[in-house]
């Protein structure tokens, strides 16, 4: 009896069982034996739940086979069951907690690591309970807050019972007023719908229908498993139907037909919330498809499998007057410690360094033999001082001009402590550097890192390959990781972190931006390659202690350096404008007089059941862009949702400009608020509107006189105080530099005829359309800066349905918004600076009537999806000035791309834009 009293006491003194439910049910705490007899004398059957977390009947119910008669089902999921990836709940599946992460609860799976999941919301706990979605059922006002971390155990134990739902398609209310056997009670309604209904095909919710989700995919009906799990799990993820299509909007022609045009498209909020988690469940998986096919090979590793004889044989030059001292805090980890060492011997230390390693008074004895290594700084504190302090108290023992700080679990490759110093050495502006971190598997762990604005950190480029391109050139960053950070000595004085973050955690980022403050600049190296282990000590902490540390000192980093962060965070929006709205004489010519680009627009009828056409305007009209109101107002609006200014196109033929009068409106109008620059759209005008050579109307010329022409007029744009600049150097687009014949001539003499002008250069950028979508031209290589990614131009992804044809004779393509913004942000990033850029829509049939493109299922929702997933490629890749956002396009309405309002969406996709734009400025 004493021993199953010691074992009883032992399992329930864990975190999985509540010390209130105990107390409550036994009258004393779960430390007092006492109390645990108490438990232990009630039979099995009537024992009561002490946990949250734990169903004693559904875990017998499911483990049967498992159970001894009469054996406690909670001390066997504590001792047993927990390892064996048993669910302890309904809403609790072990099986799939660990199947995207195997160590996601430790190794071995530990109740620790469970508790650690539930009380931090790290993982959803089952495909039933989505701690996104249910986090979205708090309205942020006084007293509904969403709870801080445990949001199962919120629904558990007060949601459920409020009218809180675990997922999106599960409606407790609707479930319980559609089946009249199922418990009164929504919670426990819920779990019958989770261990029953859901297996029986009973319908969750309206959003769900289990009957045709099973016929129409009959894999799911053959394999058994209920729909609802089905589609949680896995369908979702695969874009499978939830429930019937939505009917189409009535916009018909043809015998018989009405036509409704000119009406606000309906925006349900079941619809909204549809398009937002469709758009964000396919990019989810589309990241998790990109992150499983990385296939590398591990770095060439140092191994010690004796540590104390590899020490002793280890052989450092003397250094009299180092320029690199290489610091290294220690604690213990004996066999990792001397592998660094060696790595570093590997790659070659000479003269001009030395190793100071800062010994934190460790407990292993085997650590005196690193005081044998001849040369080697060994700083041993009497005390544990911490990581933080360790470092602090070592620094004043390093001599060199640049110290590299390096973790103990590091391997430094051959050539990266050079690659870092040459880049120190060739800029004074540049304060530190940092290498590309790798995994021992070989896949990245860190290209430089970013500060999003709550405190929060992120690495660049984490589980990816490391020879993507993006990963592959040098850029300014806002921080390094501190694993491997090369700094200016002179530069942190002498005090290299501040204390206020001990023991650890977020100092290497408070180091950094203590340095951009000062008006430096952190820079990534990609030839730098340094191995990591990630975490060797701390990985022996409890998560639980880790993140209550680093969220109390995110909370400091942020009260010193909030502004700093926000500031850096900032992202441009800036969109193409087109100045098309505006009657000329070459158009009175061509297609008679007073035609503008509204004469399309209006003209436009839908090609199919559910095509959105026409696209007309609301809040500006019909306008004429050589209305000087005109413009203020496109500019009060474009204020209004943050988008800072227009990329107006600019077309020059020989000495012929045409559809220059709204820049010479704008220029003529400095009190029109807002900024601009222009981009030369230099292709053919045609009757076609394609840019090609067909029945061609104006031929794009590349003489003398227009490049002269060319340069001229963006000089004179660029004298505006309104003019965008990037790192005080005017923005100059063109649209399609393949077609000159000689860029890089066209752009010595752009750099030529700026600097003349006075101004410091001029930041060139190419356009990615037409044949450079995935030509991958890098724009050092024309001579140019940068360049702008231009969708959906050349990824565009067809739609493979057959729809209800309903005008005659059309014959055009139809693509899916979706899929061509999955194929725009899943595609590679380069070795060269590209914007990024998104589409609110696409559908050009207004000038295109029978043979135009579409695309289906664009929506607001969708965009805004997009946008934030681009502002989130900006945050990986692009730094200060730079962090530049396109749309395409702010007024294209014969190409149904634009921002100004219309009948169908009203203002939503400036809202969208403008909401995924503040959604990051806070997150």
């Amino acid at each position: 009896m004493r021993n199953e009293l010691m074992r009883a006491h032992r399992l329930l003194c864990s975190r999985f069982v509540s010390e209130d439910l105990f107390r409550h049910a036994t009258g004393g705490p779960r430390a007092d034996m006492n109390a645990v007899m108490t438990y232990l004398r009630l039979p099995v059957q009537a024992r009561p739940r002490v946990s949250p977390f734990f169903d004693p009947g559904y875990y017998a119910a499911m483990n049967a086979d498992a159970l001894a008669a009469d054996e406690d089902p909670l001390l066997h999921f504590l001792e047993t069951g927990l390892g064996e990836l048993r669910a302890p709940h309904p809403l609790i599946d072990v099986r799939y907690i660990t199947s995207s992460d195997p160590l996601i609860l430790g190794t071995p799976t530990a109740i620790d690591g469970l508790m650690d999941l539930l009380d931090y919301d790290l993982a959803k706990p089952s495909p039933y309970f989505d701690i996104d979605f249910y986090a979205t059922q708090f309205g942020g006002v006084e007293g509904t807050e969403p709870p801080r971390g445990g949001l199962l155990h919120h629904f558990i134990t007060t949601g459920a019972r409020t009218g809180r739902r675990p997922n999106a398609w599960f409606d407790p209310s609707w479930y319980l007023a559609a089946n009249p056997d199922a418990p009164a009670d929504l919670y426990a309604a819920t779990l019958h719908f989770v261990i029953l209904g859901d297996r029986e095909g009973r319908q969750p919710g309206a959003d769900f229908d289990p009957g045709l989700y099973r016929r129409r995919y009959t894999d799911v009906a053959d394999s058994g498993m209920p729909p609802l799990l089905h589609y949680l799990a896995y369908g979702r993820d695969e874009q499978r139907q939830a429930s019937a299509e939505k009917p189409a909007p009535q916009m018909l022609v043809g015998p018989g037909r009405s036509v409704v045009i000119g009406r606000k498209l309906p925006c349900d909020a079941a619809s909204l919330t549809e398009a937002d988690a469709d758009m964000r469940a396919r990019l989810a998986a589309a990241r998790q498809i990109r992150k499983d096919d990385v296939d590398v090979s591990p770095p060439a590793m140092m191994t010690a499998a004796d540590p104390v004889a590899a020490a002793r044989a280890l052989r450092l030059p003397p250094s009299k007057a180092p320029r690199v001292s290489v610091l290294i805090p220690v604690y213990n980890e004996m066999t990792v410690t001397v592998e660094c060492l060696m790595a570093l011997a590997r790659s070659g230390i000479g003269a001009d360094m030395e190793i100071v390693l800062a010994d934190d008074a460790s407990t292993d004895p085997d650590l005196a033999v690193l005081a044998e290594i001849d040369n080697l700084v060994l700083v041993r504190h009497p005390t544990n001082l911490g990581f933080l302090r360790s470092c602090n108290a070592a620094l004043p023992h390093c001599r060199g001009e640049y110290v590299l700080l390096l973790n103990n679990d590091t391997q430094v490759q051959p050539g990266a402590i050079a690659a870092l110093v040459a880049v120190l050495d060739a800029d004074p502006s540049v304060a530190a550097v940092g290498p590309k971190l790798l995994y021992p598997n070989g896949r990245l762990q860190e290209a430089g890192c970013f500060v999003r604005p709550t405190g929060e950190t992120g690495m660049v480029g984490l589980f990816a390959d490391p020879d993507e391109g993006g990963f592959c050139r040098d850029r300014d960053v806002a921080y390094c990781s501190g694993a491997a950070l090369l700094v200016r000595r002179a530069l942190i004085g002498e005090t290299l972190f501040d204390e206020i973050y001990s023991p650890a955690y977020c100092e290497d980022v408070d180091l950094c931006l203590r340095l951009r403050a000062a008006g430096h600049r952190i820079r990534y190296v990609h030839e730098a390659h340094v191995v990591h282990h990630l975490s060797v000590s701390f990985n022996r902490t409890s998560i639980a202690r880790k993140l209550r540390g680093i969220a109390a000192n995110q909370q400091t980093l942020l009260q010193r350096w909030g502004g700093l962060i926000r500031k850096m965070d900032e992202v441009r929006v800036l969109a193409f404008f087109l100045p098309q709205f505006h009657p000329t004489p070459e158009n009175d010519f061509w297609w008679g007089p007073g035609f503008t680009e509204w004469t399309n627009v209006t003209k436009a009828q839908p090609s199919y059941v559910g095509h959105y056409q026409p696209h007309l305007p609301t809040d500006l009209g019909f306008y004429d862009l050589r209305n000087a109101e005109t413009l203020a107002a496109q500019a009060a609006l474009a204020q209004r949702y943050g988008v800072e200014g227009f990329v107006l196109y600019h077309y020059n033929f020989g000495k012929r400009r045409v559809l220059h009068r709204p820049l010479a409106v704008l220029l003529a109008n400095p009190q029109i608020d807002i900024r601009f620059c222009l981009c030369w759209a230099n292709e053919n005008w045609t009757k076609h509107w394609d840019g090609g050579t067909r029945e061609m109307l104006l031929e794009q010329l590349y003489d003398a006189d227009t490049m002269g022409g060319v340069i001229a007029d963006a000089i004179a744009a660029a004298r505006d105080p309104r003019a965008i600049t990037v790192d005080g150097k005017p923005m100059f687009l063109v649209y399609r530099p393949l077609k000159m014949p000689d860029p890089r001539a066209f752009a010595a003499t752009c750099r030529a005829d700026f600097a003349a002008a006075g101004f410091p250069g001029v930041h060139l950028v190419y356009v990615e359309s037409m044949e450079a979508v995935d030509a991958n031209v890098c724009p050092a290589d024309l001579g140019f800066d940068a360049c702008v990614e231009f969708p959906p131009h050349g990824r565009a992804t067809p739609r493979t349905d057959s729809p209800e044809i309903i005008k005659d004779g059309w014959a055009g393509y139809r693509y899916d918004y979706p899929d061509t913004v999955l194929s725009f942000t899943a595609r590679d990033s380069v070795a060269y600076p590209r914007y990024p850029a998104v589409f609110p829509s696409w559908d050009n049939t207004a000038r295109q009537p029978e043979y135009g493109s579409s695309f289906d299922a664009a929506s607001p929702e969708a965009f805004r999806v997009y946008v934030e997933e681009k502002i989130e490629e900006i945050r990986a890749f692009h730094d200060g000035d730079e962090r530049l956002l396109f749309v395409n396009a702010w007024n294209e309405w014969a190409e149904g791309a634009h921002l100004e309002p219309d009948t169908g969406y009203g203002h939503r996709w400036l809202e969208a834009l403008r909401a995924a734009v503040e959604a990051k400025r806070v997150a």
